[in-house]
């Protein structure tokens, strides 16, 4: 019985760190940003959602509340060199974001016209 006790408490001890040992993606997660001063728009509010399948990330990014007659569809998400590239459609033209996330903090310009801001969010 001693025995199987033992063992049990090994494996136990095994799998948690095992477990720990797991490295969580820095990137993956929901963020709250804002676009600064968009012509005729001012400040835009937007959430933004990445996710990773593999090694491919992909993103969403949906207006924050009071914005919803601005649809984003977006086209393709890519990171080089620690820089996220998400090209998407909305309000009928062809736009992209140019991201680099630190922690829970993302800075870039969206068309490198217009400066964005923002942080990581629990959902």
């Amino acid at each position: 019985m001693l025995k199987s006790l033992s063992y049990l408490a090994i494996f136990l001890f095994i799998s948690c760190g095992v477990q720990k040992g797991i490295n969580k993606d820095p990137y993956v997660g929901s963020y709250e940003m804002i676009v600064f001063e968009v012509d005729n728009i001012g400040d835009l509010p937007l959430y933004l959602d990445l996710t990773k399948e593999g090694d491919k990330y992909t993103a969403e990014i949906t207006p924050k509340e009071g914005m919803q007659d601005v649809d984003f569809e977006v086209e393709g998400t890519t990171l080089d060199e620690g820089i996220f590239t998400i090209e998407a459609y909305a309000a009928g033209y062809d736009i992209y974001f140019e991201l680099t996330i630190e922690g829970d903090e993302v800075t870039g310009s969206l068309m490198n016209m217009f400066d964005v801001e923002g942080s990581r969010i629990q959902k």
